[in-house]
């Protein structure tokens, strides 16, 4: 089973994320600049475009100038983890409640 979740970001503001190993971010319109911590190279995601987390990751995404995206999590990855979302609320529409 895999939980898949949509989001829209219309700020060009760095957020933070942290996703499990093999969680994938997919972009159905606009752009998304994404970097992985630890890492130097970047990621530029267009409309349906797709990235795969190798493993656990802290990322930081950016919309250039907007984007609407996907994030599909496999339930064996969610199990027993809090949630890993750490986004600011007016920038995002489609996140679950951080309370």
């Amino acid at each position: 089973m895999v939980k898949i979740e949509q989001f829209e970001l219309r700020t060009p503001n760095v957020v933070v994320l942290r996703l499990p190993a093999g969680a994938v971010i997919r972009v159905s319109a606009g752009c998304l600049w994404l970097t992985q911590d630890g890492r130097a190279e970047d990621v530029w995601l267009q409309a349906h475009g797709s990235w795969t987390a190798p493993q656990a990751a802290s990322l930081r995404l950016s919309a250039e100038p907007w984007v609407d995206f996907q994030i599909a999590q496999p339930a064996a990855a969610r199990l027993g983890q809090g949630r890993g979302l750490r986004l600011p609320v007016p920038a995002w529409r489609g996140l679950p409640s951080a309370a």
